[in-house]
């Protein structure tokens, strides 16, 4: 079974880093907020970049920037340690030599984008 995503879609804002360390070694996400628009439609996906390569490409575009992502589905659950729920979010993941992520230029504007800028 093969789990591959591939989107073209317009990032909502600049890339989000963080850190974390892990056995001695310092780990660096970099995560991307987008929206693939269809018709009348809007969905919304965060995007986490762990192939180096990629989150460089991510790090530099800019809010508005149409990108196209191929990556894996994933979903990752926890247990809230606080209120003992389990919790979960689903996300695209690109990691090395599994995924891609290229700048496609910059989205042209929407009237509904824009009325969305001018709230």
């Amino acid at each position: 079974m093969t789990n591959r995503i591939t989107l073209l879609a317009t990032a909502l804002d600049t890339a989000k880093v963080r850190t974390f360390e892990v056995r001695d070694t310092v780990i660096e996400i970099v995560s991307l907020w987008v929206e693939v628009r269809e018709d009348d439609r809007a969905d919304r996906f965060t995007v986490e970049i762990g192939c180096p390569k990629a989150a460089e490409i991510a790090k530099a575009l800019p809010k508005g920037a149409r990108v196209e992502i191929t990556g894996k589905l994933r979903h990752d659950r926890w247990k809230d340690k606080a209120s003992g729920r389990w919790t979960g979010k689903v996300f695209i993941s690109v990691e090395p030599g599994v995924g891609t992520l290229r700048s496609k230029g910059i989205a042209a504007a929407t009237p509904d984008s824009a009325e969305r800028e001018a709230a």
